[in-house]
């Protein structure tokens, strides 16, 4: 496995919105794994949820159901501050 994508999940009148917030990667030892974010989770009652999937395919279909995210989930347009310095012309 080369990554996993970090999302995050809010809950809204009975629906999951999922965000892409960013990847982990597998330690080079092969003992637990990197997490590089570019956005931090929203608090749910003082505790931040990251969930690690395995990242869609290309065609954004994921087969079999099985509660993972979905594209059409994405809330690709909120807002979020950036922690690397070369997108915050984005974020504002």
């Amino acid at each position: 496995m080369s990554r996993l994508d970090a999302l995050t999940v809010r809950e809204s009148n009975g629906k999951s919105y999922w965000t892409k917030i960013g990847a982990a990667f597998p330690n080079k030892t092969g003992a637990g794994y990197i997490v590089r974010l570019d956005a931090m989770p929203a608090s749910n009652e003082g505790r931040f949820t990251i969930h690690l999937r395995e990242p869609l395919p290309k065609d954004g279909q994921r087969g079999g159901g099985g509660g993972h995210h979905s594209d059409a989930g994405f809330d690709d347009d909120a807002p979020f501050m950036s922690c690397d310095p070369a997108l915050e012309h984005r974020v504002r």
